[in-house]
């Protein structure tokens, strides 16, 4: 493809070697180990085998030079979801959300072609309120970046309706990416072996999340939020047909949703972070262009690096590719392009 399209990322965490150790006994903490393994630690929780120290993760610089590598113009970088830390006291967990989000702010204005995402203390809705507010208002930032529960409470609990609010007042995003379930819940025979909690556990947590904020009525009542989904929306648009089915066919469902199901899954969009080209042109085709956003997993273990060569293979217009490389996300973060 030989047009030249304007690539906007909004799947890209970002390790701040600013905030390491300051949460307490949850860290977190990067490092070498004397064997060369890096590692990554956030409580009791360890990542290893990925590149952390002194890589695009945690160097800024770095970062926008393979960001020119592979092509990208722009990123929205985000907290770890590693480090969310709902499990950790509401104090410890204000004090580190407002330092990620005053360091994530900090690398934007040092680097333009980064824009970023907030963290939210979602133990202390209160806060979480007034942490967005600051972090939209003061910091620049764009949407915030939670997980799919917290601590086992979905997110149709009323105890976030005035967080949601705040979204709608503010005119910006929700994005939605779980934290690893053996982060908070320890180990697990099922989601422990062979890394199932990231591997599949994402997916899964996505798919209830998305079903919680339609059918705990999130959606039915705040029609301006936004809920932008990861990893394709997990296995959300594959089962959107089970959802639909169930409102139809069991007792509860009659009359659950005030709006129609279509008017608020519209409220939805995803990211391309699926990995296989089929399963991407099948989210495509169903969701339709304008709610795919372009989503690398910058620098993590699942970085996409082919994703034009996915997006491109799609058969799809040359503004439809453009939609979802850039558009989309422009669109619907309101950011302009960096002059």
């Amino acid at each position: 493809m030989s047009q030249t399209f304007d690539v906007f990322d909004v799947h890209a965490h970002i390790l701040l070697p600013g905030v390491m150790g300051t949460c307490g006994h949850a860290g977190p903490e990067m490092g070498v180990r004397s064997d060369g393994t890096q590692f990554f630690r956030a409580g009791d929780y360890v990542l290893e085998n990925v590149k952390f120290v002194d890589s695009p993760f945690s160097d800024a610089r770095k970062r926008v030079e393979h960001m020119d590598q592979l092509g990208i113009q722009q990123q929205l970088v985000s907290p770890n979801p590693i480090t969310f830390f709902y499990h950790q006291p509401a104090t410890e967990a204000i004090r580190f959300n407002q330092r990620t989000n005053d360091e994530i702010a900090e690398i934007c204005r040092h680097h333009p072609r980064l824009v970023g995402a907030a963290g939210l203390p979602m133990q202390d809705p209160g806060a979480a309120c007034v942490e967005l507010r600051r972090a939209v208002t003061e910091l620049g930032l764009k949407s915030s970046y939670i997980g799919s529960d917290v601590n086992g409470i979905p997110l149709s609990d009323p105890r976030w309706n005035e967080l949601w609010a705040e979204h709608e007042a503010l005119g910006v995003p929700l994005i939605v990416h779980p934290e690893p379930r053996t982060v908070s819940r320890g180990p697990d025979p099922i989601f422990g072996p062979w890394d199932m909690d990231i591997i599949l556990g994402f997916a899964i947590d996505e798919a209830l999340a998305v079903a919680h904020l339609l059918f705990g009525g999130v959606l039915d009542r705040h029609p301006s939020l936004h809920v932008h989904v990861a990893h394709g929306g997990g296995f959300a648009p594959f089962q959107k047909g089970r959802l639909e089915a169930a409102l139809e066919r069991r007792p509860w469902g009659k009359g659950l949703l005030r709006r129609s199901f279509d008017e608020q899954w519209a409220q939805f969009s995803f990211d391309t972070a699926v990995h296989r080209t089929d399963a991407l042109d099948f989210l495509v085709r169903t969701e339709g262009a304008n709610k795919v956003l372009l989503g690398s997993n910058f620098a993590g273990w699942d970085l996409e690096e082919n994703y034009l060569e996915k997006i491109s293979s799609l058969g799809l217009s040359q503004a439809d590719t453009a939609k979802i490389l850039g558009g989309n996300a422009r669109r619907i973060f309101a950011i302009d392009a960096v002059q």
